[in-house]
C-alpha cells in the first residue's frame, strides 16, 4: 500500500511531525543563557517512503539478475524488514521524547518568569505547554479507548498505520490541542475487491474518534438521495464540531457510484467536497474498487489530498494476516511462516485479506487444526483474486496514479 499526496504527486509513508513540537522557543534561550532547549523534530527525519522505495529498486534488479531464485532475494527481503523494524522503533522513541519536550517547556516556562520575560513570551510558552499536554493526552485517550477496535484489529500494514497515524490521526489530535492546521477534505482508499478498504476506513475513523465508526451513507440509493444524506449529516458534522470540537468523519464507500464523469450530482459532490474542512468540520473517507470511473475533478488536490492504494497482501503481511485468525484455533505447533508461504506462492492469483479470513472459516466449520492440513486445504482452494483481475487492477494503478 501506498499513501499518494496527490499536492506534489510523491509518494508518502511518512509525514514529519510538524505543529506544536516545531515551536520556536529559541528566542528567550539567547536572551536567559542559563536556560537551555532540545530540538527533538530534527531527531525525526527517517522518511519510510525512502526506505520502501530504495528496496523496490533493489529488488527489482535482483528479481532481474536472479529469477526463479527466491533464496536470492531473502536477504534483501530480511533487510527491508529490518529498516522498517528501526524505523518504527523511532515511532516509540519520538513519543517519549514529545513526553520529554513537555518537560523542558516546563523549565523553560519556570526559568522565563524568574527572569522577567515579557508577557508575550510566558504567553507564547504556556501556550506551547498547555497545547504538548493536551496532543499527549489525546493520544493516550486514543490508545485506551483503540485496544479491541481501530488498528488493533487490523493485521499487518505496520508501516501504512504509522504513515496514517502521521499524517492526518496526530493531525486531528493538534488541532484538537489548538494548534491552527489544515486537514485534508477527503481521502480515497483503492484496490482490488477484499482487500479490506473498507475495513481500513472504519479502522481509521475509529483510531481518530476514540473508538466510534465513521458516518456511512448508503451508496445503495439514488444519486439524489445520497446527496440529501450527506447534506443532513454534515448538517450534523458543523453542530457537532461547535459543541465538541470534533470533526465527523463520513465514509462513502464505492464511491465511483456518485463520482463518475456523467453523474448527475457531480457537482454537488466536487461543492462538498471542497468545503468539508473548512465550512462542514468533516473529513470524507471514500473507498473505489475502479477508481478509474472516478471523475478526475473529485481527485483534486483542493477536494481529494489523499489516495491510497491497498494491494493484495505480501508475505509479511499474509503472515500477520494468517497469525491473526490461525491462533484463535488454539492450536500448538502451527507453522504460521509454512502457511503464510504456501498462500503467498499460490501461482493462478492471490488471497486477499478477506480471501485469508474465508479460509480460516472453512478450517473451522471442517475441523481442520494443522499446519498440513490448512496447506492442503489452500492447494484445494481457488484465490479469490484471479491472475485476470490482479493484472488487470496493476494495470488500472499504473494508469490512475500515473494520470
Amino acid at each position: 500500500m501506498r499513501i499518494n499526496n496527490i499536492y506534489n504527486t510523491k509518494n508518502i509513508n511518512s509525514i514529519f511531525f510538524n505543529g506544536v513540537f516545531t515551536t520556536n522557543i529559541k528566542d528567550i534561550d539567547k536572551k536567559h543563557a542559563p536556560v537551555v532547549t532540545t530540538d527533538y523534530v530534527d531527531s525525526f527525519q527517517k522518511n519510510a517512503d525512502n526506505i520502501t522505495s530504495t528496496y523496490e529498486r533493489e529488488r527489482e534488479k535482483a528479481e532481474n539478475k536472479w529469477f526463479g531464485r527466491k533464496r536470492a532475494l531473502r536477504k534483501l527481503d530480511d533487510e527491508y524488514r529490518g529498516r522498517m523494524n528501526a524505523w518504527r522503533e523511532d515511532q516509540i522513541i519520538f513519543q517519549k521524547a514529545k513526553e520529554a519536550h513537555l518537560k523542558d517547556i516546563e523549565q523553560l516556562l519556570e526559568a522565563a518568569k524568574k527572569r522577567n520575560a515579557t508577557l508575550d513570551e510566558l504567553t507564547k510558552l504556556k501556550s506551547d505547554f498547555e497545547a504538548t499536554q493536551k496532543t499527549i493526552n489525546l493520544a493516550k485517550k486514543q490508545q485506551a479507548a483503540n485496544k479491541n477496535c481501530g488498528f488493533s484489529r487490523l493485521a499487518g500494514y505496520e508501516p501504512e498505520k504509522a504513515a496514517l497515524q502521521n499524517v492526518l490521526i496526530n493531525k486531528i489530535f493538534e488541532e484538537q490541542s489548538g494548534v491552527p492546521i489544515k486537514l485534508p477534505n477527503a481521502a480515497l482508499f483503492f484496490g482490488p475487491t477484499g482487500t479490506g478498504k473498507t475495513t481500513f476506513a472504519i479502522a481509521l475513523a475509529q483510531e481518530i474518534n476514540n473508538g466510534e465508526k465513521p458516518v456511512m451513507i448508503d451508496m445503495s440509493e439514488g444519486p439524489d438521495d445520497i446527496m440529501d444524506e450527506i447534506e443532513v449529516e454534515t448538517r450534523r458534522s458543523r453542530k457537532k464540531y461547535k459543541q465538541t470540537g470534533e470533526r465527523t468523519i463520513i465514509l462513502l464507500d464505492e464511491v465511483e457510484a456518485i463520482a463518475h464523469q456523467d453523474s448527475e450530482v457531480l457537482d454537488e459532490l466536487k461543492a462538498k467536497l471542497s468545503k468539508a474542512f473548512d465550512d462542514d468540520k468533516c473529513i470524507y473517507i471514500m473507498t473505489s474498487n475502479n477508481p478509474a470511473e472516478i471523475s478526475p475533478d473529485i481527485l483534486t488536490p483542493d477536494r481529494t489530498s489523499f489516495i491510497i492504494n491497498i494491494d493484495p497482501p505480501d508475505f509479511e503481511n499474509t503472515l500477520a494476516v494468517v497469525e491473526f485468525y490461525f491462533s484463535a484455533l488454539k492450536q500448538q505447533g502451527l507453522d504460521y511462516n509454512k502457511i503464510a508461504k504456501a498462500i503467498s506462492n499460490c501461482s493462478n492469483g492471490r488471497y486477499s485479506n478477506s480471501g485469508i479470513e474465508e479460509l480460516y472459516k472453512r478450517c473451522c466449520s471442517n475441523k481442520i487444526h494443522t499446519t498440513d492440513g490448512i496447506i492442503n486445504l489452500v492447494n484445494k482452494t481457488l484465490p479469490n483474486i484471479t491472475q485476470k483481475e490482479l493484472n488487470s487492477y496493476e494495470n488500472d494503478k499504473k494508469m490512475f496514479l500515473g494520470r
